[in-house]
């Protein structure tokens, strides 16, 4: 018993000192636990994945069917050379509480794709101080020629810490990649 005792002072003597926070030790009513700061601290990291990963809601749609010119001489260029563009984007609204939603509008062109369609990139993410938090959207289909929007949705969640966030929506295809950055604050 003396021996078990021992080694659980000296193991909990190691972790208190090589520990990158604080820690608790709870002992009483014949029980012991470990309640660590960064525990605690994953668990809210966690609840803020969670809550933002239930809430998000996406959908895109074709707009027009097709941006080709109609003059042969362009008509001939945009086919060789398929290109994907930013027609413009939005987020509203920029200001939030916790448990709000924020919804973003991405509009974007296709030209020049052949008749089958071409592989398109959706790719949407979460940034707080230049850092990627997570990925909200990371989608690739075949698209056609044409105008296409891209809805997204999602509720800040209870746990998001009040400051500025910026959403980063990438489009890419043929090799090409185009992007918009927009951005929000949540409110205490």
């Amino acid at each position: 018993m003396l021996r078990k005792i021992l080694l659980l002072l000296v193991t909990s003597a190691f972790f208190f000192l090589n520990a990158p926070s604080p820690i608790t030790l709870t002992i009483g009513g014949g029980t012991t636990g470990f309640v660590t700061d960064a525990e605690a601290a994953w668990n809210s990291i966690e609840g803020f994945f969670d809550d933002l990963g239930r809430s998000i809601r996406q959908t895109t749609r074709q707009i027009t069917r097709s941006t080709r010119p109609k003059t042969r001489s362009t008509s001939s260029k945009h086919r060789k050379t398929p290109a994907v563009s930013i027609n413009r984007s939005t987020l509203a609204p920029t200001e939030v509480y916790r448990g709000e939603q924020v919804t973003l509008t991405l509009r974007y062109v296709i030209q020049g794709a052949p008749d089958g369609g071409m592989r398109v990139r959706e790719r949407s993410t979460l940034n707080r101080d230049d850092k990627e938090l997570t990925v909200l959207k990371d989608e690739t289909s075949v698209k056609t020629n044409g105008v296409w929007e891209n809805t997204l949705s999602f509720a800040v969640p209870a746990s998001a810490q009040p400051g500025n966030y910026s959403v980063t929506l990438q489009i890419s295809g043929q090799g090409k990649s185009t992007s918009a950055r927009r951005s929000f604050t949540v409110l205490r």
